[in-house]
């Protein structure tokens, strides 16, 4: 095979991920109608008709993005160690993708709110979040010893996981961190997921402090 076709492949994978990696980043930063496919191509030093070589609207680079993502994700969990508690694992794989890629992370949870707000765009999300759903499902079961066709662990757990990771990472994006990294706010979700969402002891002791109302 000759070694230059394989070297163009990368390079238009490479655009093809520029160009949807900008289409979320652009949305993020200055609205969903701002990122035209002209905008999109400058950001990556494109031309508008290179955009659309590789998509046919912002909505389609938008689901890409989404798919390389998750795609990424499931495949770093599965290359982890068996013998390592899943629960580590997913923590620690997280952890990892929070320090070493944070815009990355960033533009994720935009994609993954513009996929509740636009029809295109849930669509094509939820066929690719379920598949790899799916995987992960699998993945968790066969650390556990469970079955993902009939056990509730392993998608509680990563229902659990997700839920985590977006709320940490949505804090994060709001700004109202008390100087914490998002790092820092993933693992204090996954210390609550640990402790089994036990109720703080200063919301305890207010709680029990309040008067009943009568009814």
């Amino acid at each position: 095979m000759d070694p230059s076709i394989g070297l163009r492949e990368r390079k238009k994978a490479a655009t093809r991920a520029a160009l949807s990696a900008a289409t979320v980043r652009i949305i993020r930063e200055r609205g969903f109608e701002a990122a035209t496919a002209e905008a999109i191509a400058a950001e990556v030093g494109v031309s508008a008709r290179t955009f659309h070589n590789y998509f046919a609207n912002k909505e389609d680079a938008i689901v890409f993005h989404l798919e390389t993502r998750l795609e990424g994700l499931t495949d770093t969990l599965a290359a982890m160690p068996e013998g390592e508690p899943i629960l580590v694992s997913l923590r620690r794989l997280l952890a990892v993708a929070a320090e070493d890629d944070v815009i990355r992370l960033g533009e994720l949870a935009s994609a993954l709110h513009l996929a509740e707000v636009h029809p295109h765009v849930a669509a094509g999300h939820q066929l690719l979040y379920t598949r790899a759903m799916a995987r992960a499902a699998r993945i968790v079961a066969q650390r556990t010893g469970t079955d993902s066709r009939t056990d509730l662990y392993p998608h509680v757990v990563l229902a659990s996981t997700t839920a985590a990771l977006r709320t940490a990472v949505e804090l994060w994006l709001s700004g109202n961190v008390s100087g914490r990294t998002l790092p820092e706010l993933i693992d204090e979700a996954f210390d609550l997921v640990e402790s089994g969402l036990q109720q703080p002891t200063s919301v305890q002791t207010m709680s029990s402090a309040r008067p009943r109302q009568e009814l």
